[in-house]
């Protein structure tokens, strides 16, 4: 199994050079979906959105998608408050949003932006409590095997050396919830940022970089999941330089199987 996870395309200052890097790594090694989550636009405008999906429905593999909080009506006040969805949703149309079953995964979409919150940045996420149970409860529809995955725009547990700050409101109490609901792996993105990190030894996060010209202390990049082994998750962070891709790290990661006394978690890695 393979996917690849993009996120923060921000269509409206996109790095055209990027996409079309990325597009051409999907058309070469035909992954089984690409899991985009979130800002898909920079500042929610329709044009920006109808690009973005657009572009996802020329690739060469299935996509799922989530959304961001750049993608409602990012500087229009009214949009925000009255129709924050609307647009993205008649963008999206006919791409996968909604929970995805399938005998290799159950990937399970929760969308953790905001079009305003009681806080100085309503940018910043949220995961009500509601969502958390809603996703828990799709999260039983797994088949035995199946890879349980889920998608936000904001990581529940933001890293620590995060080029950006911040908290995602309800984050760390719905990533234990759905931990224990059985969910292995959180995809997400916002920070434009790579970062793949164990939670004890029952999860991994993920966050990525980003496919626009707004870049934070590392060039454009995407991460791509392999599952070699039950309990095994691969990571390759994928840097796009100058419209090319390179390997920047290769990480596998084990998860639940016991450990011999004194081995890592983190079973490999190589930069």
């Amino acid at each position: 199994m393979e996917l690849v996870h993009l996120t923060d395309l921000h269509f409206g200052c996109e790095d055209k050079a990027a996409l079309t890097a990325a597009a051409r790594y999907v058309d070469e090694h035909k992954p089984d979906a690409v899991i985009i989550t979130g800002d898909i636009s920079k500042d929610g405008l329709a044009s920006e959105l109808n690009d973005a999906c657009a572009w996802m429905r020329e690739l060469s593999a299935p996509v799922m998608l989530t959304p961001g909080n750049h993608d409602v009506p990012y500087y229009e006040m009214w949009g925000r408050l009255a129709y924050p969805w609307t647009r993205f949703n008649r963008a999206a149309d006919g791409l996968q949003v909604a929970p995805w079953h399938t005998d290799q995964w159950s990937i399970v979409p929760v969308n953790t932006a905001r079009a305003w919150q009681f806080r100085l940045n309503w940018a910043q996420g949220e995961i009500s409590r509601g969502q958390t149970a809603i996703a828990a409860a799709e999260m039983q529809r797994a088949k035995p095997g199946a890879l349980r995955v889920v998608i936000t725009h904001h990581p529940l547990d933001w890293p620590n050396d995060a080029p950006i700050k911040g908290l995602t409101r309800g984050g760390p109490r719905a990533l234990e919830k759905l931990i224990d609901a059985g969910a292995e792996l959180f995809l997400a993105g916002h920070l434009h940022f790579a970062s793949a990190r164990l939670v004890g030894r029952r999860a991994l996060t993920v966050t990525s970089g980003t496919l626009s010209q707004r870049v934070r202390h590392e060039p454009c990049a995407f991460t791509v999941i392999r599952r070699p082994e039950q309990n095994t998750i691969e990571t390759e962070v994928v840097y796009i330089v100058q419209g090319v891709c390179e390997t920047a790290s290769v990480r596998q990661f084990s998860l639940n199987a016991p450990l011999e006394p004194g081995a890592p978690a983190e079973v490999h890695a190589q930069a």
